[in-house]
């Protein structure tokens, strides 16, 4: 009689999984420690038990490993956006900070490597600065909405929200970055994260906007 052998939850998740998709999380796993310039392929197999021949017959290289990571990252990015994009009111941009501060720490050596990738990857520096400018872009459609229905004033000066949208842009994408450049750990620290957006934003808002603003200030102060 031949005896069942167990499995747990993890095991089963981990074997249901293609090759592929256990390679890329091993491989971002590692560049997330160590920094993609310090890993080696060899090293991503032995995380797998997986023979360097098998590996890369499934990945050539770094690049095809990196570029399927983007696109991975991408695919969560479009998902959490949009609902934002269909309605964006201030609720909705709120809860969407902390899952998109969740997909900067995953793939956190996007932001480490950044000046690596874009040296080193040529294909994946291209989509990573179109990535860059859809997502500043986006922010500054938001702005654009929040003055059409009244929540945000008009700019004052030419160019003024595109710097704006510039700038909340580079808080989002870099917080996780110069927090470890200060010596700090990485932590995602949402709360903070939310109240620096605002308080870029909270100048150029309207009565009304102010208003909406502190209502859901204070709904998330409840929630915690």
């Amino acid at each position: 009689m031949v005896e069942n052998k167990k499995v747990s939850p993890i095991q089963f998740m981990q074997s249901s999984k293609s090759t592929k998709q256990r390679i890329v999380e091993a491989a971002i796993s590692l560049y997330n420690e160590k920094g993609v310039s310090n890993v080696s392929l060899r090293e991503i197999g032995q995380v797998l038990d997986m023979s360097p021949g098998n590996l890369a017959y499934h990945f050539a290289n770094h690049d095809y490993i990196i570029m399927e990571a983007f696109r991975q990252m991408e695919a969560e990015r479009d998902e959490i956006l949009r609902g934002v994009q269909q309605i964006p009111t201030f609720e909705n941009i709120n809860q969407q900070i902390q899952p998109l501060l969740k997909i900067g720490s995953k793939y956190l050596f996007f932001q480490l490597d950044a000046a690596h990738i874009l040296r080193n990857y040529p294909d994946i520096a291209q989509l990573q600065r179109q990535y860059f400018e859809s997502s500043i872009k986006y922010v500054k459609a938001v702005i654009d909405l929040s003055v059409g229905n009244g929540n945000c004033q008009p700019e004052q000066t030419p160019g003024q929200f595109q710097r704006l949208a510039h700038t909340v842009w580079m808080l989002m994408n870099f917080w996780l970055e110069q927090k470890m450049l200060r010596g700090q750990d990485a932590e995602l620290e949402v709360e903070e994260v939310r109240r620096s957006v605002w308080d870029l934003v909270y100048p150029h808002l309207t009565e009304k906007g102010k208003h909406q603003l502190m209502k859901l200030h204070s709904a998330t102060a409840a929630s915690i």
